[in-house]
């Protein structure tokens, strides 16, 4: 690597910066709003009556699936869990949700569909009730008696201490250990909007909170790659200011840009080389001193070390009417 880059190599990296920053932010942002996309859809689905489709045999409730506005979206939540590398997702209420829809058949023997509905609202309104899922309580079915445990409840939205009341009263008589098993713990409501509020805003925040670090990474790496020398290479002023001015000025410079695009095309349907290369090149018209022909003439060259003939006669177009 030169000890100096000519200022040709200085837009080669500033282009190379812009286009990789954007494709690493495209992934992180993509993962936030596909998970904000899926909460909208969860929370969506469970204000309304849950509908699923059942068979009855013998007295017993059979859930063929739930609808898939209500399993996509839970599914999706804990892939994306998975990717943010969530601690104990086993845990999550998410996980639980999912787990207590996979099981809820089992769960809702000898239930009707309208009582088999409330048992399913109760646990999702409570997370942590599927626990009370895992005993066996002598030879009652385990459904029948959460659901008389959700019935006898003061009100819809019992606090945690009047749901503990009712449940001493309720199971306490099945099973002398049950007291042991579940505390006051199991009645302090979890729920999956609580959650999923919490991890969404630490997503989003997160991702915010990268996005510099990922800059200045980047910066780092496309100054380097091929660096001989054991230390980073001191970044060029004119480097600095064509990345840092590019993506202060983003928005204006494409709106600026896609005036002069097809009525037909937008500016991000551009590859997102083409794109960082007429970003570099409109900022030096209009906000630095490089005389216009120059920064054209150095386009015409970026679209041709990066992409084709057809790009960079395309380049050439849209700034020639650009200038125009």
């Amino acid at each position: 690597m030169p000890k100096t880059l000519t200022q040709h190599q200085i837009r080669q990296r500033a282009v190379q910066v812009l286009f990789s920053y954007a494709v690493q932010k495209e992934m992180a942002t993509n993962v936030v709003s596909s998970f904000r996309e899926n909460v909208e859809k969860l929370e969506e689905e469970l204000s309304q009556t849950v509908r699923f489709d059942v068979d009855f045999r013998d007295e017993r409730i059979t859930v063929r699936k739930f609808p898939k506005g209500l399993s996509q979206p839970l599914e999706a939540i804990y892939e994306i869990y998975e990717i943010l590398g969530l601690k104990d997702i086993e845990k999550t209420t998410v996980a639980k949700a999912l787990a207590f829809m996979r099981d809820f058949g089992g769960y809702a023997k000898k239930m009707n569909e309208y009582e088999a509905t409330n048992l399913f609202v109760g646990v999702m309104a409570n997370l942590k009730l599927i626990r009370l899922f895992q005993i066996e309580l002598d030879e009652e079915p385990v459904a029948p008696k959460v659901l008389e445990f959700f019935k006898n409840l003061p009100e819809e939205n019992a606090t945690a201490e009047q749901s503990l009341e009712t449940f001493q009263k309720t199971f306490s008589f099945l099973h002398e250990n049950v007291l042991e098993k579940y505390t006051s713990d199991l009645f302090t409501p979890s729920t999956l909007k609580e959650e999923l509020d919490e991890e969404l805003a630490q997503a989003e925040n997160n991702a915010q909170s990268q996005l510099s670090e990922l800059l200045k990474n980047t910066k780092r790496f496309v100054l380097n790659y091929d660096n001989d020398r054991p230390e980073d290479l001191e970044a060029p002023e004119y480097f600095t200011q064509l990345v840092d001015g590019v993506l202060d000025k983003k928005e204006d410079l494409e709106a600026n840009i896609s005036k002069y695009l097809a009525k037909t095309w937008s500016f991000s349907r551009l590859t997102l080389v083409e794109q960082a290369i007429l970003q570099v090149s409109s900022y030096e018209i209009l906000y630095t001193e490089t005389p216009n022909v120059v920064a054209v003439n150095e386009a015409v060259e970026l679209s041709k070390d990066f992409s084709d003939e057809k790009s960079s006669r395309f380049i050439n177009g849209v700034l020639t009417n650009f200038l125009k």
